[in-house]
């Protein structure tokens, strides 16, 4: 999954993350209009449109329609059932960690700059009695 921008930060900071915990699960995605769809998440990009495979799509008659491939828009989703074996909190964690940049390090070592301001902030405040040379 490669998101960029936009996508990204929908997925981070919206619920659509949660949605893509459940890629490769077998769930079920309730409808707008009364229906639903049941098969495999393979992917949910970072507007939470989902592709599904191995689809059976359930009209509100009940009457099943069986595909190979389904596609819902963000906008006709009303419910993504989680199955009962995802423990989600965690797997939504592990996925918001994934999704986080590198980390940065401490700065070990301060610049000739960074130093020469730090004593001459150090030499004003003795000089105004704020503080003692340590």
């Amino acid at each position: 999954m490669n998101l960029r921008g936009k996508e990204k930060y929908n997925s981070v900071n919206h619920l659509t993350g949660l949605a893509q915990c459940l890629i490769d699960r077998n769930t079920i995605i309730d409808l707008r209009n009364e229906t639903m769809v049941a098969g495999t998440i393979v992917d949910v990009d970072g507007y939470m449109n989902v592709t599904m495979e191995n689809a059976v799509y359930i009209d509100q008659l009940g009457r099943q329609y069986p595909l190979d491939n389904f596609m819902v828009y963000s906008k006709y989703i009303r419910y993504i059932h989680i199955p009962e074996d995802v423990k989600i909190l965690p797997s939504f964690e592990n996925y918001l960690s994934s999704m986080a940049g590198p980390q940065r390090g401490e700065k070990k070592k301060l610049t000739f700059r960074e130093k020469r301001t730090k004593m001459s902030n150090l030499n004003t405040m003795m000089e105004n009695n704020m503080t003692s040379r340590k």
